[in-house]
């Protein structure tokens, strides 16, 4: 009993990377060795495109050749990937990738209550409110740590940060209460 206590654990996981595979070559890929046309067009225009590894220029990109296969495409802008995709190069073809582009940094309005308090982003200070709603740019989408320190009194949340949008926070220490919206709709968790 205990052989198959250990073994099992091995077994699923083994069965579980099978399935994976199946369903990566389920995947139709392009063939390699021949040439394509490609037009990559992004909203809002002059990202940088690369594909395979190759700069092809700003965007839009049109009826460009390229040799064909299953290629790397990132789109970039200041520095960042709006776009990091695996796509396919077909044969005497012409093959259009289109994408809305968002750069991958928002902003946090935070409010208080008190209305002074020290202000932490990820467990670093920010800066305070100062009787005042405190707005802090440039900060990267995806999870971050907010809280406020209110002399004695402190709160901090988990909160979603979205590209090019606007995440309004409204931290109660004095209650231990939070509201989170991101362009108006409310986040809270």
């Amino acid at each position: 009993m205990s052989l198959f206590r250990l073994a099992l654990p091995a077994i699923l996981m083994l069965a579980l990377s099978v399935s994976v595979f199946a369903q990566d070559d389920d995947e139709k890929l392009a063939p390699r060795g021949g040439t394509g046309t490609v037009t990559i067009t992004t909203d809002p225009p002059n990202s940088d495109v690369y594909l395979d590894g190759e700069y092809l220029g700003k965007s839009p990109i049109i009826e460009r050749k390229f040799r064909t296969g299953p290629l790397k495409l990132i789109v970039q802008d200041q520095n960042k990937d709006l776009v990091n995709v695996r796509f396919n190069v077909w044969p005497n073809k012409k093959n259009v990738y289109e994408a809305k582009t968002v750069m991958p940094i928002g902003r946090i309005k935070v409010t208080t209550v008190p209305s002074k308090c020290n202000i932490y982003l990820d467990d670093e200070i920010a800066d305070r409110t100062e009787g005042s709603e405190l707005t802090i740019n440039t900060v990267d989408a995806g999870d971050h740590t907010i809280g406020a320190e209110c002399g004695k009194l402190f709160h901090k949340i988990l909160i979603p940060v979205k590209g090019e949008q606007l995440t309004e926070v409204h931290i109660d220490a004095q209650k231990k209460k939070s509201k989170v919206t991101i362009d108006g709709k409310d986040v809270s968790k």
